[in-house]
Formats: C-alpha cells, sequence, structure tokens
C-alpha cells in the first residue's frame, strides 16, 4: 500500500494493518531558504519514513513577511520568537498591505514546496505549514493584539482582510507548486485567550477564505489547535477539514472522545513533550499501543501534539515508527 493509500484509508476510517505515522520537527538555522530547507525535509523523511510529511518552515516565515523581525534564542523547538514587531500601535493595523506570495520569504517557502516535490517525486504526500490570521496578528503584534482587538476591532479586521487575502493567495501558490495540502495552525482558538463569539468574529471569519481557496484540490487538509483549553468543537463543526491535530496528551479531548465528536481523521497520540523526550523505547511502544487502542485502530494518523523537541532521541522516532508499522502483529 502507498502512503497516499495508508493516508486515504486513515481519513475514511477502513481497518489497516499498519497505522499511518507523521513525526516532525524544526530546523532552526536552516528553515527560512528554500534549498536548506528542502534538504532538510528530504534528509528526515529518508531518515524517519513517516507516511504524511509536515513541512516545517519557521514560524516566524509570516512575521517577516509582514514586516516583523525575529530571533532564534534556544528554544526546546528550534522555534523563533518576535525581535521587533510589525504592529507598535493602533493604527499600523490599518497600514499592511497585501503580499506578492512569490517574493520575499513567502516565495522561498513555495520555492521550497517545489523542491521537496521534486524530490519525493510522488511516493509521499506532504502538506505546507500555513498559519491562520489572526495567529499571524499575534506574531506581529507582540503583545498588543488582545487589546486592540477589543479596543480598536476595526483595525484589527483591516488587517485580517489583508492577512487572510494573502495568506489564501500563498495556500494556492504552494498547490500549485506540489503541495499535498495545509497544515492549518490556529495558536488562538482557545479560551485562555478569547471567548467562542471572539474567535468566530476574529478566527473563523478569516481563517475560512484560506481553506476554501484549496479545499477543492488538497490531498488532506490538516488543522492544528495550538494550546489548551481549545474550541475543539467549534472547530470541528466549522472547518474544512480532512483531519484534526491538537496537543491531546495535555488537553481535552482525548483521542477516544475526539473520534466521536469529529468524523475525519484524528492526528496525535504522541507525548512529543515528556515519553518521547524522556522514555524508553518501551514507553514509546506502550504509549503508541495505547493510543491506537484508544480508536480501535481506526481514523488515526500517529502524531505529536505539537513540533518534537530536538532533544527527542531519534531512537524514539524508530520506535513510533516500529510500532506504528508492527500493528498487524499486536492487535
Amino acid at each position: 500500500m502507498s502512503k497516499f493509500d495508508k493516508i486515504r484509508a486513515a481519513v475514511e476510517g477502513e481497518e489497516l494493518d499498519e497505522i499511518a505515522v507523521s513525526v516532525w520537527w524544526h530546523f532552526p538555522g536552516r528553515d527560512l531558504n528554500a534549498r536548506d530547507l528542502c534538504e532538510m525535509q528530504l534528509e528526515f523523511q529518508r531518515r524517519f519514513d513517516p507516511d504524511l510529511m509536515k513541512v516545517c518552515p519557521s514560524g516566524g516565515y509570516p512575521s517577516i513577511a509582514f514586516g516583523a523581525e525575529i530571533e532564534y534564542y534556544g528554544s526546546p523547538t528550534g522555534a523563533p520568537r518576535t525581535k521587533v514587531p510589525r504592529i507598535r500601535s493602533a493604527e499600523d493595523w490599518g497600514a499592511l498591505e497585501e503580499l506578492d506570495v512569490q517574493d520575499g520569504v513567502l516565495g522561498e517557502m513555495v520555492r521550497a514546496v517545489e523542491c521537496i516535490g521534486r524530490g519525493l517525486e510522488g511516493r509521499v504526500p506532504f502538506i505546507q505549514t500555513v498559519f491562520s490570521p489572526l495567529t499571524i496578528c499575534l506574531k506581529i503584534g507582540d503583545g498588543r493584539l488582545l487589546g486592540d482587538l477589543r479596543s480598536e476591532p476595526d483595525g484589527v479586521e483591516e488587517a485580517l482582510e489583508v492577512i487572510s487575502r494573502t495568506m489564501a493567495e500563498f495556500a494556492r501558490a504552494n498547490m500549485d507548486a506540489g503541495a499535498s495540502g495545509l497544515f492549518f495552525a490556529t495558536q488562538m482558538a482557545t479560551l485562555d485567550r478569547l471567548t467562542e463569539d471572539e474567535y468566530r468574529r476574529f478566527g473563523v471569519r478569516y481563517d475560512l477564505p484560506v481553506l476554501r481557496a484549496v479545499r477543492s484540490r488538497a490531498f488532506i487538509n490538516v488543522v492544528h489547535i495550538h494550546g489548551e483549553n481549545i474550541m475543539f468543537d467549534l472547530i470541528a463543526e466549522s472547518y474544512p477539514a480532512d483531519a484534526l491535530n491538537w496537543h491531546d496528551q495535555r488537553t481535552p479531548p482525548s483521542l477516544a472522545d475526539a473520534s466521536e465528536r469529529f468524523p475525519g481523521a484524528l492526528l496525535g497520540g504522541i507525548d512529543e513533550r515528556n515519553t518521547l523526550v524522556k522514555g524508553t523505547t518501551d514507553d514509546v511502544e506502550a504509549m503508541v499501543k495505547d493510543a491506537v487502542k484508544d480508536v480501535s485502530g481506526r481514523r488515526l494518523i500517529l502524531a505529536p501534539g505539537c513540533v518534537i523537541p530536538l532533544a527527542a532521541p531519534p531512537a524514539n522516532l524508530d520506535a513510533v515508527i516500529r510500532t506504528a508499522r508492527s500493528y498487524k502483529d499486536w492487535r
């Protein structure tokens, strides 16, 4: 069975002899240049052989695109942070302009996808990471977003409209370049930051055009819901997603519960912060088996709740893959 067939079967809920797997981590310092990112992604694919590749550009690429500066600071996951924000006053939201997605850092990310597609030669589905418009506002606002969203909502919505149009075009460009779909990441669909009404207005309204821009062309679109106390049902019911990914090992719902609330595939089951970093290969094997049993082996793509820390031993990633591929022998 090809990797495409395995992922499609997982989304459709078919019984499989092997459980589909997707694992990923960042490549700090080599994730903003098309050639470097392509080389690192292909090297990772050769080393671990996941069934679905998540392309891992720098989490700061949209910040750079819209005028902020970032820095790498030794994060356990290799993620950057904002060094100089683009938004320094409420008036700055209305000054953002729609971008040419073939230029600058956005163009680099599109060219990385073209390069990855050539390297994979149609053997592996791969999805480009695209951040939600409201998440991009969070990144470029550096602490201003929530206050301005509530006191100066019109200006924030101007920015969201510009960013949404840009990211919809960026999503289309990645599909043209050969991507199999999107890994659409929102860091704002959490009750720790917004109410559901606020997220409907400032999140859903601007997220949906990005996902709809590629819906008819995507092999698989994954929505990642970052954080704790997440608005799982709102996303599950509102977004045109084939699969959902969240920190299922840290925040509700559990995989078993989510399988009753969302009809597509679930990306989860891997505790990337603790077991994958600190556990033995036996611990990892037990973790995988527990996750698979929670959903009776159906509609599951084994995956971390978010990016895997760089300190995770490669042997533990191997254990994830090996246990998933031997499902027929232990189910």
